[in-house]
């Protein structure tokens, strides 16, 4: 079932918890704040800034190391950082979000279905996939250092940022790095990483995670689920169905979707979507029906989390002064392409 919630908040936050325990199955809008400066910060060549902003000087979150390796035959990026605090006993896992248009058309987010096994748990998306294999050893390094081996493990991103966490959170239990009460996930506009399996794999190894989605944020939509022929739009309905909860073929999200139907700033409302399907809820994100054809408000919200717009607020160091424009006026596919990464299409 849904719940409406209400939660006050300011950007610059003092810290949480380095201990994870039950109340960490609770959303916490402050900590999801924090992840989303980090998240934010990951577009950014210097994560430092957004850090200094985002932490007071007691905490000692230091940058532990930085990554960004070949992703696929172009040559576009997967990337990202971490960061520890000795004083908090946390590691914090940050993947960055597609770097370039290229990167996002082969992603194949609007077309391919998961076919990659992932470690027994499933099937995942062949990009995602190959990103996280590029990218692990990175996570691995750093959570096996020795004077870490206890620390909790938060892991965040935003766009297919938020993939690689999806990826990278599972196995680190799979693996044996940390049991699962030791990690936590939020990202954000995270699209569809695997199956039906994967999903229930991950809501095993991976309990405290939530998944944050922006009104229409068209990325969470796709690649698309399959949809349960079984349900009949109601009349005068815009025709929209429900993800089919028994099929494996399709895309089929994991983790509490944390669903803000409005804006996303200080004060707004948000709905933490338990409902059925599970992690699919057809009352939240999922209810409106999405058209590829008309997609600007779509790739705006995808774009803009918690007031700010996420690649450019990371590059512009977090810095809580900065302002944002409005919605694109473009449509379509392309305006997908061009509005997240905020360019102007060329003439031809």
């Amino acid at each position: 079932m849904l719940k409406f919630c209400l939660f006050f908040s300011v950007l610059l936050i003092p810290g949480v918890q380095g201990i994870f325990g039950p109340d960490d199955a609770q959303y916490n809008e402050t900590e999801a704040r924090m992840l989303l400066n980090l998240a934010a910060a990951a577009y950014s060549l210097d994560a430092t800034p957004c850090l200094q902003r985002t932490f007071t000087p007691a905490e000692n979150q230091t940058l532990l190391t930085t990554f960004s390796v070949r992703c696929d035959f172009i040559g576009n990026p997967c990337a990202g950082y971490i960061v520890v605090s000795d004083v908090l006993q946390q590691i914090t896992v940050v993947f960055r979000g597609t770097k370039t248009s290229s990167q996002l058309l082969l992603e194949g987010w609007t077309t391919l279905k998961p076919s990659a096994d992932f470690y027994g748990m499933g099937l995942v998306n062949t990009y995602f996939r190959s990103g996280h294999e590029k990218t692990w050893q990175y996570v691995q390094d750093a959570l096996s250092i020795p004077q870490y081996r206890n620390y909790d493990v938060y892991v965040t991103g935003h766009s297919l940022g938020g993939a690689l966490a999806g990826l990278a959170a599972p196995r680190i239990v799979h693996d044996g790095l940390r049991q699962s009460h030791q990690i936590k996930v939020i990202t954000f506009g995270e699209p569809r990483v695997g199956n039906l399996d994967f999903s229930h794999a991950y809501d095993q190894l991976v309990p405290y995670s939530f998944r944050v989605t922006h009104a229409i944020d068209i990325v969470p939509h796709l690649p698309a689920c399959v949809k349960d022929l079984s349900y009949t739009p109601p009349a005068g309905s815009d025709g929209s169905m429900p993800c089919d909860p028994m099929s494996t073929n399709g895309g089929y999200h994991h983790a509490l979707e944390v669903w803000y139907p409005g804006n996303m700033t200080v004060g707004s409302p948000y709905m933490i979507c338990t409902g059925l399907p599970r992690d699919e809820d057809f009352s939240c994100s999922n209810a409106p029906k999405v058209d590829l054809d008309d997609t600007t408000l779509g790739v705006w919200d995808h774009r803009n989390y918690f007031g700010v717009q996420v690649p450019d607020f990371g590059k512009g160091g977090c810095d809580p002064t900065m302002t944002f424009k409005g919605p694109p006026t473009k449509t379509g596919v392309l305006s997908l392409v061009s509005s997240v990464f905020g360019r102007k299409r060329r003439a031809v």
